[in-house]
């Protein structure tokens, strides 16, 4: 409960900071060096071939701290455009699946939350951390006067939301969750190490 509690805190703050954010802020990275921090987003994390192509060439990628792994950032649609705050791999996680899904979820919003649905009511523990960020997105926290995403259909920050908490790790969540993010990530062997736990942060 914790852990869902911490995420849901993450993007209510990233939603605060969109909000206060001028889309024009200046970024103190270079071009350079942002596609240098995109680049090791894309090599540390499972992502597909066909992915990292796409998010390589398709959208633009601003970066206004690479110094600071606070997080924060958003996706700018009218701009096609990824801008972080700082150089946070959760944030970046979240943020190109917010790129990715934006056109790839024309017809596929329903189903969508209704996975989601499914996965708040999951019993399997190997997907207990992804299941408690669900049951968040779909019920809410009322401690927190937080109503969650389902009473507005919400389907974009579901996914982004459990792509971050995931850390694109496919086998957190089950096959019917999973098949949203084929494209995306690659599914990993059972044994091979999580890319969140060798990642020098988060």
């Amino acid at each position: 409960m914790e852990r869902m509690r911490s995420a849901v805190a993450r993007l209510r703050r990233w939603g605060q900071l969109k909000a206060d954010a001028a889309q024009n802020a200046p970024t103190t990275s270079t071009t350079a060096d942002a596609a240098d921090f995109l680049h090791d987003v894309l090599a540390r994390f499972p992502y597909t071939d066909e992915a990292r192509r796409w998010l390589s060439s398709a959208i633009a990628f601003e970066v206004h701290d690479l110094t600071s792994t606070r997080g924060g950032g958003f996706w700018i649609p009218d701009q096609n455009k990824v801008q972080l705050f700082t150089a946070q791999y959760e944030a970046a996680i979240h943020e190109l699946a917010h790129a990715w899904w934006h056109t790839r979820r024309i017809a596929q919003e329903d189903a969508l939350i209704a996975a989601t649905i499914a996965l708040s009511q999951e019993t399997d523990p190997r997907y207990a951390r992804t299941a408690h960020l669900a049951y968040g997105y779909i019920h809410g926290i009322p401690e927190q006067h937080w109503a969650g995403m389902l009473v507005e259909r919400n389907d974009w920050e579901m996914y982004a939301g459990l792509a971050s908490g995931m850390m694109a790790d496919l086998r957190l969540v089950p096959p019917y969750v999973r098949t949203f993010y084929d494209g995306m990530y690659a599914l990993l062997p059972d044994d091979a190490p999580s890319p969140a736990a060798t990642a020098p942060h988060g």
